[in-house]
Order: structure tokens, then C-alpha cells, then sequence
């Protein structure tokens, strides 16, 4: 048997596919444990990943100040990435929290720009989808 792996922007969507996940093994399953996937397969070395986000994803924001329409300030850039947890009661369901930044240093202003770069930085096959970018103002 083997296990492969689809991808598709919404749930409701045909799914694409992409590749296979490890060298393949009758009855694998896919675990969650200590913020990490696991995928059992009972071969000396089972898939482990910290989810399904592509490393290593950095974004920056900035802002301009003095209404010129060029950003004055901007952040560092940072690494940015989901986090995952258990939901109480399920055991193959995992919560998602989206990658956010900490903007709380960032003055105020009359414009912003929010820039983001992907690198793919790890040995496994990805297809990096980026389905939005939320900027919220409180």
C-alpha cells in the first residue's frame, strides 16, 4: 500500500494530485503529537512534519507615515507559519491557526504595503498555495 498525498484550495474542490509520502507499508496512519504529523508506516524511518506549510515563508509589512504615498517604516522580515493543536474530543481532526505578525510596533499611517517571500527550503515535494493575505486594523 502505498500513501500519497492531494491538494486543492477548498475542500469542496477536485484535489490534485501531488506524490507519495514515504516508501509504503500496509496500514499506515497519520498521527498528530507534540505539534508535529506523523505518518506511521511502520518503516525504520516514518514521514514526520510540522504541518503542510512550505519552508520557509517570511513576511514584512510596511507603512507610510507622512502620506507621500512611499512606505517610511517597515518591519523586519520574519518567519511566519501555521500552528497546529488537538480539538478536544477528536482524534484525526486537527486545528489550524493561520502565520500572523506582530504589528504592534508599526506607527500609524496613510498607506501600507505587505510584502511576503517563499522559499522552499526542505527535501520534500511542495506546492505552495497562497489563498489569501488578511491585514486587520484594530
Amino acid at each position: 500500500m502505498s500513501v500519497g498525498w492531494f491538494t486543492a484550495s477548498s475542500i469542496d474542490e477536485q484535489f490534485t494530485w501531488c506524490d507519495h509520502i514515504g516508501n509504503g507499508h500496509p496500514d499506515p496512519d497519520v498521527c498528530f503529537a507534540e505539534g508535529q504529523f506523523y505518518l506511521a508506516t511502520q518503516q525504520p524511518n516514518d514521514f514526520v512534519s510540522p504541518g503542510p506549510w512550505v519552508e520557509t515563508v517570511e513576511a514584512r509589512v510596511g507603512v507610510d507615515t507622512n502620506n507621500d504615498g512611499k512606505i517610511d517604516k517597515r518591519t523586519k522580515w520574519q518567519e511566519v507559519k501555521e500552528t497546529y493543536d488537538y480539538i478536544k474530543g477528536f482524534s484525526k481532526q486537527i486545528a489550524k491557526a493561520p502565520a500572523a505578525l506582530d504589528l504592534s510596533k508599526l506607527p500609524d499611517g496613510y498607506g501600507f504595503q505587505i510584502e511576503m517571500r517563499i522559499k522552499d527550503s526542505t527535501d520534500n515535494k511542495s506546492k505552495p498555495m497562497i489563498d489569501r493575505l488578511e491585514l486587520a486594523f484594530d
